[in-house]
């Protein structure tokens, strides 16, 4: 339950910064040192991988319900939230070094890019963009974890195996 609260919460702050220039309030930038509570790999874990898999099948079988079409949405900003959240070091042993590096922060803006083509897509009900924000999830998903993380994407949560050394890049 909390998981869901926090995402709705999360989801809900990225959609009022969408707001137009006129309505936008000033926003304290984020302190020097702000770590995330979790660690990216969490983040990935609980929102993208989440995510993702809706929006690609969603180009195979377009949503029929606005049920559905809501659901594609919740996913959709999940992953631009997710783009957004992984630019900042959490708890896990490498996040620092990541965030720190700028084809990391290329990553987590394309990231988010891609989560923002998926609701614009959704909003207009346009399976055939769906399907490129598809697209572009999955060539930002791979080139980020060619770069950072070739094996074990979600590095033993779920009852996954535990990777090695060998099976992150720093």
């Amino acid at each position: 339950m909390k998981r869901y609260l926090a995402i709705g919460l999360l989801c809900t702050l990225v959609a009022c910064a969408e707001k137009p220039a006129e309505t936008e309030r000033a926003v304290a930038p984020v302190p020097q040192g702000y770590r995330l509570p979790v660690s990216i790999n969490d983040v990935m874990v609980a929102l993208v991988n989440d995510a993702a898999d809706p929006i690609w099948m969603a180009a195979w079988r377009e949503p029929e319900t606005d049920a559905e079409w809501r659901e594609l949405e919740r996913r959709a900003y999940q992953l631009k939230l997710a783009g957004s959240l992984i630019a900042y070091p959490g708890t896990g042993a490498l996040d620092a070094k990541w965030t720190a590096k700028p084809t990391w922060k290329r990553w987590s803006d394309q990231l988010r890019d891609a989560g923002t083509a998926a609701i614009d897509a959704v909003a207009a009900r346009d399976n055939a963009r769906i399907s490129q924000a598809g697209d572009q999830i999955v060539a930002v998903c791979e080139g980020c974890h060619v770069d950072f993380k070739l094996a074990f994407p979600t590095g033993g949560k779920f009852g996954e195996l535990s990777p090695t050394e060998d099976d992150v890049l720093d």
